[in-house]
């Protein structure tokens, strides 16, 4: 099933705090949706009216609510600039169905650029007229290692009466992320490459917000993490033989939850004490079969940390591999994958909890719930499970 990786980098326009473009990523059970909207002009106002706009389309297409609708809804709801004729807001939406259905939807934003199979693709688009604004609709499908850039006018106009009499133009970006491509298959890479080219254009004080959204095919990828004792010992060996024939990436995170999959599966337990420690976490290991082994309530706690600090998505978090702790890694595994299972042990640590309190108030069910509720609003799908 088809999945994406999606990065994000904006510019503030030269002189202002906040940026007026602003990107929202949900999740519904047959796709992914991306939203990218510009709000007229720069700075607070701009900023509240692409918010508004990526709010009421992320909401509504979630909940099944068909495009024309929520075009309508938008329209009722920010009116045109009376002085320029143009509407407060324009926006862009790219929908990612399981099936590698890709359904391109954009109003008054610059074309998007679509590599398939290492060329340039430009697809077909009907136009429509939904309350009297055209509105561009494109349906194809793509692969895995395909992408797709949505981008904001402040990128395409970079360099205009500057270095160049029309700005970068859109020609200019394909060819250059064409060439990027050959280079590098990181979404981050071509991302932060062509935004870096795009504030040199402007002389590093860009005239108007700019932002490009990068999105990166991938096939459907998850994790399972086991994270305490299950309650009842006399079903370790279930639960051990369930997390190990999971079908995907494994993460353990817990001394204790570490030993009984040890003794179960005859496998040991190897902990790399030279591996970094930084932020006061014990080192992280491995064990033949599981990907990471982790202690369990401090990097979690730090896991936690980590994605609060991330507003629209995981990437916004740069994490050198070799010199990551143990939640950095933890972090880097749940970047990577689209659904992510917590198998969650309900037998109490008396160490970190009272044992006369229900394990409802423990502080690894009380972690457990924060991070599934930040890995959602990041656009994953969790599901938590307790034994």
């Amino acid at each position: 099933m088809a999945s994406a990786v999606v990065y994000k980098r904006s510019l503030n326009k030269y002189g202002e705090q906040v940026c007026g473009d602003n990107f929202q990523m949900t999740q519904r059970e047959d796709s992914k949706i991306i939203v990218l909207s510009d709000g007229l002009g720069s700075g607070i106002k701009a900023s509240i009216l692409s918010i508004l706009t990526t709010e009421i389309i992320s909401t509504m297409l979630q909940k099944g609510v068909n495009i024309s609708e929520v075009v309508k809804t938008v329209a009722s709801t920010l009116p045109v600039c009376k002085v320029r004729g143009i509407a407060y807001s324009t926006f862009t939406i790219v929908q990612i169905y399981k099936n590698g259905t890709i359904k391109l939807v954009n109003y008054d934003n610059p074309e998007s650029v679509i590599i398939k199979k290492g060329e340039i693709f430009r697809p077909s688009y009907t136009e429509e007229n939904i309350s009297g604004k055209k509105i561009k609709v494109s349906t194809f499908n793509l692969e895995a290692e395909d992408f797709i850039f949505i981008m904001s006018d402040g990128v395409v106009h970079a360099g205009l009466g500057n270095l160049m009499d029309f700005g970068w133009g859109i020609e200019n970006i394909a060819a250059y992320l064409k060439r990027m491509h050959r280079r590098s298959r990181s979404v981050k890479y071509m991302v932060d490459s062509l935004i870096e080219v795009t504030n040199s254009y402007y002389g590093f004080k860009p005239g108007d917000d700019a932002t490009l959204v990068g999105i990166k095919m991938t096939e459907k990828s998850g994790v399972i993490i086991f994270t305490g004792p299950p309650l009842d010992p006399k079903t370790d060996k279930y639960y051990v033989e369930r997390f190990l024939k999971f079908d995907g990436k494994k993460v353990i995170c817990g001394g204790t939850t570490g030993n009984i999959v040890s003794r179960i599966s005859d496998k040991k337990v190897n902990i790399n004490l030279d591996t970094p420690t930084h932020g006061g976490l014990p080192p992280y290991g491995e064990m033949e079969g599981v990907d990471l082994v982790t202690e369990g309530v401090l990097t979690l706690k730090r896991l936690n940390e980590l994605l609060e600090s991330c507003k629209n998505n995981m990437f916004e978090i740069d994490i050198d591999e070799e010199e990551a702790n143990a939640a950095e890694k933890l972090f880097l595994i749940l970047r990577a994958c689209d659904e992510i299972k917590f198998l969650v042990g309900r037998k109490v640590n008396v160490f970190y909890h009272n044992p006369a309190l229900p394990f409802d108030m423990s502080i690894r069910s009380n972690l457990i719930r924060d991070i599934a509720k930040n890995l959602e609003k990041l656009g994953k799908k969790v599901e938590i499970e307790y034994c």
